[in-house]
């Protein structure tokens, strides 16, 4: 009643409205507001989402046989039938953490991977189209209780960079990798999951594919690689892990800790729960390998039962317990349910006898079964509807198969990432660490989310350990980097200087240096600059799991480079609201950024990026036009802070500047305002250029006058020739005569047609000692002539 705009919440996921005051959708579950968008979470509001670059994959799905259906049926019963199945196959969209952005008649546009990514933000998009084509039956099956009537169905994929932002009233994504998607669906035949060659080359490890003959796509000049998938090589989430030939290197203490925390459980017959804390590709898996290998080796031969807890997906609830209980009983993916109860209850019967429990096998199995999916018989089914009743006698259930199995042999339970595991799954790790009796040592990997969910994790027991693992130090990265190239066709002499750059760019991470080294053998590339996208996606997802604050504060940081400063950051607090204290504090608690020592700039508290390849992915997350603005500004802020001591940063000053005009080039900045960005960077960088070429940092002077040079706009004629001249002197001083003469060479066409013979001659003279100087002597004497 204040300004009239409707009150009713819309979900970004399905679209559908909501009451006021709803906190999650009446149609698909999801939150609506609230913590998820002051985290950042997927369904923060488009108004709230600022623009952005991303890596995103997009999915296009269309119905065909809409036209039949809709030439002998009445439009309000089609557009009925028609709605209920694209939001069913909505639904599967959000399953695998993507985002439905429109329905377009009958189609849906899905994406994944804005405005929240994912480290296998493709793997989720295929497991969606082919879980939507899984669909069309059920969907099928709905129409024709009241039609004659099916619809099939095309999906298209495609994986690149795209804008994301607010387009008119909606949350959005553009670009070429869109509109490849939506050609792919189209070229793509009725049943069928088309997808382009980058998502293919991210998920061919978790998915099957057929490959197609290069599809000539409208408005590609070259036919487009394509292939088909056909089925999950895996049924449940792959995870990205270092492969099975990455050596161990540098933590020898961390597992030698494991192995002696496996020794006491057995030698104590309790349980102890040990809990590794890392972030993605530290290094947890590989350590979980490490002592899987020392048990094996062992008289005893400790059982090793491992699950996983998926980042994605509904209905996964107890997924790793699932596993884990699959694994002991040899219950296989394809087992349907009578096979897989038969599994389960033969084997509890082994390993519990009636002694043990007040109740017969048959029953502990049955109090198991349905959460694991498993349909028991109606005789056995709970007697008891109450959740909390069924989860009790789940937990009980876990608990007598648990403590049977570790008396026949020792056990080690590993579960992998549970910071993605529901809450039931959590109370049940902590539920078997308490009440198992029996020699169990649990195994939990984890990153730093999970003390963000649960910060008494473990508690004071006695029997809880945490371990926290950290990148690898510098020799140990090298180290490790050697390991990885091993005997291959990367030798000669930049060899090593490879393997230094990789160390170094990898941060001592390593599955960001197996990536990178993968990278080099398979596709010949020794750029070590360019990330790939499998990093790209994990470094990502991470700062997306920041809060609103801390990631705006990131990506702006990010433009000021590896070093900055809290009062470069003030118009976030301005223009935005955020507070820069608190963010600060939370970033440096994160491990992200910390305090230095000193700071260049008088007065001003200095801050560092932990990583630089944080620093690179949040900088690449921001429009050319943003960037462009805030290299602007941040130049100013320098050369308001220097002061008298401007000739000190000149250089960074002129970095900045340039960096501004060059960016807005590029960009939709308004001309006036890209003139005067232009002017202040042709300034900064002629004096910088000057300053460096005073005190012979002539490669750094070179950079600066090149950086002019190669602005469009705004330069005029005298400004050029004059920084030319200047760059034509330096590059003399560094041997590089053709390229001195060819900048004098133009300079003296300018000042020919001014007829400033004065400088004509001096351009003649510098001229002729630069061709004395290559041995050309008689094109020296004739300019001397001149």
């Amino acid at each position: 009643m204040e300004c009239g705009a409707s009150l009713a919440a819309s979900c970004t996921s399905c679209g559908a409205e909501n009451p006021p005051g709803a906190k999650f959708c009446i149609e698909c579950g999801n939150q609506l507001g609230g913590e998820a968008s002051e985290r950042g979470g997927e369904q923060a509001s488009a108004a709230a989402l600022p623009e952005e670059r991303r890596n995103a994959t997009v999915l296009f799905a269309d119905l065909s046989g809409y036209t039949a259906v809709a030439e002998r049926m009445d439009p309000e019963a089609v557009k009925s039938m028609v709605e209920r199945a694209l939001r069913r196959l909505g639904a599967e969209v959000t399953r695998y953490g993507g985002t439905v952005d429109k329905y377009i008649g009958d189609n849906v546009m899905a994406i994944f991977g804005a405005p929240v990514a994912h480290e296998d933000d493709p793997e989720r998009a295929v497991r969606a189209g082919l879980a939507m084509q899984a669909a069309m039956e059920e969907i099928n099956e709905r129409i024709a209780e009241t039609a004659e009537a099916s619809f099939s169905l095309r999906v298209g994929i495609n994986s690149g960079e795209v804008l994301a932002g607010r387009l008119g009233s909606g949350y959005t994504v553009i670009g070429d990798a869109v509109n490849v998607a939506a050609r792919l669906q189209a070229a793509g035949r009725p049943g069928s999951v088309t997808v382009g060659q980058t998502t293919w080359r991210l998920t061919r490890a978790a998915i099957e594919y057929a490959e197609l003959e290069p599809l000539a796509l409208k408005g590609k000049a070259e036919p487009v690689p394509a292939w088909e998938a056909e089925r999950v090589l895996v049924a449940g989430p792959t995870l990205r892990a270092t492969g099975t030939t990455t050596p161990l290197v540098g933590r020898h203490d961390e597992a030698s800790r494991l192995e002696s925390l496996l020794e006491r459980a057995i030698s104590e017959s309790r349980p102890h729960l040990v809990t590794v804390i890392g972030q993605a590709g530290v290094g947890k898996s590989r350590l979980l390998r490490e002592l899987a290998e020392h048990a094996a080796a062992r008289p005893d031969a400790p059982a090793v039962r491992v699950g996983r807890c998926p980042a994605y997906g509904s209905g996964l609830a107890y997924w790793a317990l699932t596993e884990i209980v699959r694994g002991q009983f040899d219950i296989a993916d394809t087992d349907d349910s009578q096979t897989a109860w038969s599994k389960l209850r033969g084997g509890v019967e082994k390993l519990i006898s009636e002694a043990e429990t007040d109740e017969p096998a048959e029953r502990v199995a049955a109090a198991m079964a349905r959460p694991l999916g498993i349909e028991p018989p109606a005789d056995l089914a709970a007697e008891s509807d109450d959740p909390q009743q069924i989860r009790d006698r789940l937990f009980w259930a876990v608990r007598s198969v648990i403590e049977a199995a570790s008396r026949e042999r020792p056990l080690v339970l590993a579960i992998e990432d549970i910071h993605w595991a529901d809450e039931g799954m959590l109370d049940l790790i902590e539920h078997l660490a308490r009440w198992v009796r029996g020699p169990a040592l649990i195994v939990c990997l984890a990153r730093d989310e999970l003390l963000d969910r649960r910060p008494g994790w473990g508690g004071a027991r006695l029997n809880a350990t945490n371990i926290s693992i950290e990148p690898l130090a510098g020799d140990h990265a090298r180290e490790l980097v050697e390991g990885l190239v091993g005997v291959s066709e990367l030798e000669g002499a930049n060899r090593a200087a490879i393997i230094g750059e990789i160390a170094e760019r990898s941060e001592g991470n390593p599955l960001f240096a197996e990536e990178m080294v993968n990278r080099v053998l398979e596709e010949g590339d020794t750029d070590t600059a360019a990330l790939p996208e499998t990093v790209h996606a994990v470094l990502a997802a991470r700062l997306d799991s920041l809060s609103v604050p801390e990631r705006r504060l990131v990506q702006h940081a990010a433009v000021v480079g590896q070093v900055f400063w809290e009062g470069s950051l003030q118009n976030l607090q301005v223009d935005e609201g955020i507070t820069l204290g608190p963010a600060i504090a939370s970033l440096e608690e994160k491990g992200l950024i910390s305090a230095t020592a000193g700071s260049r700039l008088a007065g001003e508290r200095e801050y560092s990026f932990k990583h630089a390849l944080i620093r690179d992915v949040a900088y690449s997350t921001l429009p050319k036009a943003v960037r462009a603005r805030k290299h602007a500004a941040v130049g100013s802020f320098i050369e308001q802070r220097a002061a008298d001591r401007s000739e000190g940063v000149a250089g960074m000053v002129a970095e900045h500047y340039g960096r501004a005009a060059v960016l807005g080039e590029d960009s939709d900045i308004p001309e006036a305002e890209l003139a005067g960005i232009t002017g202040n960077a042709i300034a900064a960088l002629k004096t910088a250029g000057s300053l460096a070429a005073s005190l012979y940092s002539n490669h750094e002077a070179i950079g600066h006058y090149e950086m002019a040079l190669s602005l469009r706009r705004g330069l005029d004629a005298p400004t050029r020739v004059e920084i030319a001249e200047e760059l034509g002197d330096v590059a003399l001083r560094l041997g590089r005569v053709d390229r001195a003469t060819e900048l004098w060479e133009q300079c003296l066409e300018h000042h020919r047609g001014e007829e400033d013979l004065a400088r004509v001659g001096d351009l003649h003279r510098k001229i002729g000692a630069a061709l004395w100087h290559k041995g050309d002597r008689e094109g020296s004497i004739e300019h001397y002539q001149r």
